[in-house]
Formats: C-alpha cells, sequence, structure tokens
C-alpha cells in the first residue's frame, strides 16, 4: 500500500511540474538522471554531485556532468587527473571500409549558404580571470561553394579567432595568408632547420623565388647554376679521376685540398667541357691558401687541358708534408672528365665542386 501511495505522489509531482527524476526527488530539469544518487533532497547539487548527472532542459538543452547546460549538449568534467575515465570517448567498430564520422550540418536558417559562410568550429578555450572568453585556438569549416557547388575550406585559429593555416578548396595550403596560389603559400618568412648535405657526384639544381614569391628551378635552362661536387685521395705522384660523367657546359670549378696543420689550399678554375671540336679546357683565376690572406696559387697552363697548380709558402706540416704537399696537377683528358695529379711529397684528399655558368 505504502509503495503504490509512493508512486502516486511522484506521478503527480512529476505531471504538476513536468519534471522526471531518476535516482532523485529533486529534479533539476525536465528529465534528470542522478547516476550515483548523491543530489540533495533540496537546492542545487554541487559541482561533484553534477558529475555523474544527465539533465534535460526545457530548452531541449542536454547536459552529461553538470545541470545548467548552456547547449544543445553541454559535456562537463569537474574531475582532475589523467586516466582514460576521465576522457571523452567516441568508439567506432564498424568495418573500416565504411566511412564512419561526427558530422556537422549546416544551413541558413533552412536556405543555402553563402561563399565564406562558416559551416562549423571546434574551439578550445582557456579559462583566463576566472571566465571563458573566446581568445582560444580552434578549426572551422568555411563554404567556398557558389550555392550550386559543394567547395569547402578548413582553416586552423589562434589567439581570438585569428586565421593562421587555411587549407582551401584546392588543397592549396596558406600559412598567413586565406588566398593560397599554391600548393604551399607562406607570407612571411620560412625556416628549414634541417638540410641533409649532398655528397659524391649528385647534381643539385638550386631553385630561386620568381617575381610573386613562387620558387622555381633556376633558369633560364633547366641546368643554369646546379652544382655538383665528388671528392678523391691520392698518394704521393699518382693520378685519379676527380670527377667525371659532368654534362656538357660551361662551368667555374672549386678544388680544395688541406693538410693536418689545417692549411686549406682553394683555387678556382674556369671549365669549357664541350666534346664537339675537342673544346674541352681549364684555366686557373685565383685562389688562397688559408689561414693566411696574402698567399695564393700559381696557375702554370701547359695546354688547353693542363694546369699546374703550385702553392708557395706553406710550412712543413707532422703530417709529414713539406712546402711541396699541397702542388697539384689538373688535366681533362676528354670532356666530362677532370683528373687530378698529386705532386706534394705525403697522400693528400681532393674535393672539387662544379657550378654550371651556362
Amino acid at each position: 500500500m505504502k509503495k503504490k501511495l509512493f508512486l502516486a505522489s511522484m506521478l503527480m509531482s512529476s505531471l504538476a511540474f513536468s519534471q522526471v527524476g531518476i535516482h532523485t526527488s529533486n529534479p533539476q530539469g525536465s528529465f534528470n538522471v542522478d547516476g550515483a544518487k548523491d543530489n540533495p533532497a533540496t537546492g542545487t547539487p554541487n559541482a561533484a554531485q553534477q558529475s555523474n548527472d544527465l539533465t534535460v532542459l526545457n530548452t531541449g538543452n542536454v547536459g552529461i556532468g553538470t545541470t545548467a547546460p548552456v547547449g544543445k549538449l553541454h559535456l562537463y568534467n569537474p574531475i582532475t587527473g589523467s586516466e582514460m575515465g576521465n576522457d571523452y570517448v567516441i568508439d567506432d567498430e564498424s568495418p573500416i571500409s565504411q566511412i564512419q564520422g561526427l558530422v556537422m550540418r549546416r544551413s541558413n536558417a533552412g536556405n543555402n549558404l553563402a561563399q565564406n559562410d562558416f559551416i562549423g568550429a571546434m574551439l578550445f578555450n582557456p579559462k583566463i580571470g576566472g571566465t571563458f572568453g573566446y581568445a582560444g585556438a580552434g578549426m572551422a569549416g568555411i563554404y567556398r561553394g557558389n550555392g550550386t557547388t559543394a567547395l569547402t575550406a578548413l582553416a586552423l585559429r589562434v589567439n581570438s579567432n585569428q586565421e593562421a593555416v587555411r587549407i582551401d578548396e584546392n588543397a592549396n595550403v596558406g600559412i598567413g595568408t586565406s588566398t593560397p596560389t599554391e600548393r604551399l603559400d607562406v607570407a612571411g618568412n620560412a625556416r628549414v632547420r634541417t638540410i641533409t648535405p649532398v655528397t659524391g657526384s649528385t647534381v643539385v639544381t638550386p631553385v630561386y623565388s620568381d617575381a610573386n614569391g613562387v620558387l622555381v628551378k633556376a633558369s633560364p635552362s633547366v641546368t643554369y647554376g646546379e652544382t655538383t661536387s665528388n671528392s678523391v685521395s691520392l698518394a704521393s705522384g699518382a693520378t685519379g679521376t676527380l670527377i667525371t660523367g659532368v654534362t656538357q657546359g660551361i662551368y667555374k670549378a672549386v678544388v680544395l685540398t688541406s693538410d693536418a696543420c689545417v692549411y686549406v689550399a682553394t683555387a678556382e678554375y674556369f671549365v669549357h667541357n664541350y666534346s664537339f671540336n675537342s673544346s674541352f679546357s681549364i684555366r686557373g683565376i685565383t685562389g688562397l691558401l688559408s689561414p693566411s690572406t696574402t698567399k695564393g696559387p700559381t696557375f702554370n697552363e701547359t695546354n688547353q687541358t693542363t694546369t699546374v697548380t703550385t702553392w708557395t709558402g706553406k710550412p712543413a706540416c707532422q703530417d709529414g708534408g713539406n712546402s711541396t704537399a699541397l702542388n697539384y696537377t689538373v688535366t681533362m683528358p676528354s670532356a666530362g672528365t677532370i683528373n687530378v695529379t698529386n705532386n706534394g711529397n705525403v697522400s693528400r684528399a681532393y674535393k672539387i665542386i662544379l657550378t654550371r655558368l651556362d
């Protein structure tokens, strides 16, 4: 009998106030589930008590973890910690062949969106000065069509909704610009922290910025400005191939060699490299023996394909090298190949760097 009276009382109360409470006699909205049965009989539950509640207001707002939702779905987690149980999780175990997702659809009061209207956004706002403002970060979907096409863009925003990155409807990425015209369009300085050095005879084609700031390969030809390099080590009196397989053209060559006493000999040469009518030659231009700033090489061009390079004033070194240790001869036995002969008294390593001029 008592149970019947209690149920009748609950039913009359629910009908009178249009509120339903589960595990609570003090519902905080039209529908309120008190998961832990810890809400007070009167008044508003505290934050810890609300953390296990689900509430639906008469406005249709749904709150999980809060009895005062301010949006259609308001999730609130007052519990500190980093355990998985404190996160918001969406599990999907459907077949991977089926594309599943969290979809937000947007219209303008039932009408089509206009170009550049926001489709939706996800914002991350910090609590500052005791309140939540809009000086946060987030991402937004932007409609880019004309009312009949489904073109969209995605923008990443920081600091009070300031756009920082955009992926436009053409899959172009803009950093600092909302109108990228290339696959990557950077409005501002760009920095590359790591570049892998080129070794061996690998050909490198430089890039430059055109009048619009677009990076392109060197011009006017596809080979102008390209560089190639190679190294070889030779015993005293030995001759070896310094580089071979060089494409026909006109080059400036830099040959470097050094000793264990930190003396570095750097010499420049002009190289004409054409097989037609045996139009290949090498001629010394200038050079520098460091750490001295006054000692340069002497070039003795015995013919158009042979240049003897002599360094004077170079002191003896503990590696056994005497004053002749950095001397060598460069020759072109054929188009596309440059040899070097070690004229010094000890073994030496040589490196050549070719830069195309035509």
